[in-house]
Parts: C-alpha cells; sequence; structure tokens
C-alpha cells in the first residue's frame, strides 16, 4: 500500500534508509563513503520530521512494515530520494514508489523531473526512462561525492488512477459520438474555472460547436485556448449501495475559432444532421439564414480518457 508520510515513520525512516546505505551500497562505495552518506541525514528525529512533512513524501507499507519511501522537493520537480528496505530489493517496491511520485509531478503541471542517482540505483532509473542530464558535486561529511543528476520527460496529462475503471477505447468513442451534449471548461479570464453544457459533434480527430459571435465563452478561449470537454451516458444511482454507474469521456485540447466558411458550413451541417436528422432535407436554407451570425468552434483532441463504473 502506498501512502502519505505521518510523523510516526520518522524512526523507521531513517533507520531504513541508514540500513540501506550499509548494506546495499557497500558493494560500489568505500567503507568511508558508505559511512559519510549514511551519516548524511539528520539524526535529530524532530529535523527529519520536519523534512519529510515539508516534502511530498510517500511510504510502501505491508501488513504493517515499511517496505520502502520516496520524496518529491517542495517544488514539485525533483525526486529528493527513493529506498527500498534492503531486505525487499528487487520487489517492485521502488517502482511502486516512484510511479506515484511521477504522477503527483504530473499533476502539479511538471514536464519534467529530476534526481540525483547513485552507483547502486543507475540501471534502475535509466530503465524507468531517466537520461544523464550532468554532473554536480556534493559533500557529505568530509567526502567530496561525484554525483549524476538524471532527467526524465513527464506527460502532459496525469494517467487514470483507477485503472480498473478505464472504459474500453470502442466504447469511448461510441460515447463521444454519440453523446447528446458535453462540459465545455475553459480558463477564464477572471480567474476562476468557467464550464458550460454545449452541443456538440465529433468529426474524425476534432470536435465542433457552434455559438454566437460575442461571448464570455469567447473571451476566454481568447485568453487561454487550452480546454477541457466532457461527455457523461449512462449514468444510475444505485441508493442501496450509496453509489452512482456511469460511464464518461474527458477530452484535452486546444480550441481554434474557425474562420474558412466552408468549414464552418461543414460543421454546421454536420449538427443538423446530427441533431436534426428529420429536417436533412431543409438543413441548408436554415443555415444560409443563421450563418452570417454563428460562430463555429473546432476543438483538436490531444488527449481523452473514458472511465466507467458498473
Amino acid at each position: 500500500m502506498i501512502r502519505r508520510y505521518k510523523p510516526t515513520d520518522a524512526v523507521p525512516l531513517l533507520t531504513l534508509f541508514t540500513q540501506t546505505v550499509h548494506t546495499v551500497s557497500s558493494a560500489y562505495y568505500s567503507p568511508e563513503e558508505v559511512e559519510a552518506w549514511a551519516s548524511s541525514l539528520p539524526e535529530n528525529e524532530a529535523a527529519w520530521n520536519a523534512y519529510c512533512a515539508e516534502r511530498y513524501t510517500l511510504v510502501n507499507e505491508q501488513d504493517g512494515v515499511i517496505h520502502g519511501f520516496g520524496c518529491l522537493n517542495v517544488a514539485g520537480n525533483t525526486i529528493d530520494m527513493l529506498f527500498t528496505h534492503h531486505a525487499f530489493q528487487n520487489k517492485g517496491i521502488g517502482s511502486s514508489v516512484i510511479n506515484a511520485l511521477e504522477e503527483e509531478a504530473t499533476r502539479r503541471g511538471q514536464r519534467e523531473v529530476f534526481l540525483t542517482v547513485s552507483a547502486t540505483a543507475w540501471h534502475f532509473y535509466l530503465h524507468r526512462g531517466y537520461a544523464y542530464y550532468k554532473n554536480e558535486r556534493k559533500t557529505y561529511g568530509n567526502i567530496l561525492f561525484d554525483c549524476q543528476i538524471l532527467r526524465k520527460a513527464l506527460p502532459v496529462f496525469p494517467p487514470m488512477r483507477r485503472h480498473d475503471r478505464i472504459l474500453e477505447p470502442e466504447k469511448t468513442q461510441e460515447l463521444l459520438r454519440n453523446g447528446k451534449y458535453g462540459f465545455l471548461a475553459t480558463c477564464a479570464v477572471n480567474g476562476y474555472g468557467y464550464g458550460i453544457p454545449i452541443h456538440y459533434v465529433l468529426s474524425q480527430e476534432s470536435i465542433y460547436f457552434h455559438c454566437a459571435r460575442d461571448g464570455f465563452k469567447l473571451e476566454n478561449i481568447r485568453h487561454n485556448h487550452r480546454v477541457s470537454f466532457c461527455v457523461v451516458g449512462q449514468e444510475q444511482v444505485h441508493a442501496e449501495r450509496f453509489t452512482t454507474a456511469y460511464e464518461s469521456v474527458l477530452v484535452f485540447g486546444k480550441i481554434t475559432v474557425v474562420l474558412s466558411d466552408e468549414e464552418r458550413m461543414q460543421a454546421m451541417e454536420l449538427l443538423v444532421r446530427k441533431y436534426c436528422p428529420e429536417q436533412s432535407a431543409l438543413w441548408r436554407e436554415h443555415l444560409l439564414k443563421s450563418f452570417a451570425v454563428t460562430q463555429v468552434l473546432r476543438l483538436d483532441i490531444e488527449h481523452h480518457t473514458g472511465k466507467k463504473r458498473k
């Protein structure tokens, strides 16, 4: 189980760190280097607790025993440390912690993450997609260490936390294609989020909307054209279990205000055919009447996820 750090973890984590450095790193470093490294953290429990509490510190605990831990710095772009108990090496403990730390860095909007690597863990990080960035010298005690800083690019969008609730790709496309309406969310010029229900139509890798020529929504898009769009499908409240079954799709992308008359007309035709198929013979006459006062927006999809709860 991965969980957040709590003050009672201070002594167990300090012990884990010290024992692991002495046990695992002795094959790579001299006894003097190992002792200097193992003694580099605050021995004072209050200072060590403050260090962990200030950072985003995660603990891997199983059956009441701490197997590993890791920290993300205050800025959210550097993994300060990652240690697995020497008795639980090569069991996926370190991977579980660093996965969660990288997800948190992504959630905070970081595009890349850094860490200082020891000879002990060099291949572990390279296998996880980290690459050499630069050298840096650090002093522990009276020993000067020549360290390597690694860097890894992070995805722009965080992965879904509950993998068991991922909606199948074909179901996601079906919901996005057939949904009646969705909620378009923009970053408002006043600093607030601004979400509105809106009709739409899917066309290949883009979504089209229509609206008036002016309005708060367009002002927001001119300010920041990055948006999200959510469509909710079938949902049913199960009161006896205090839960809800649902399907939804969340889309991220950039909005373009369509200027070409040809593309605007094609988009409006698609919207009419989706929502008023029985009036398809009359669509052109109607569109020509409203064409001059109608704006068309195109959302180019960069990322989307489908989610379900049965």
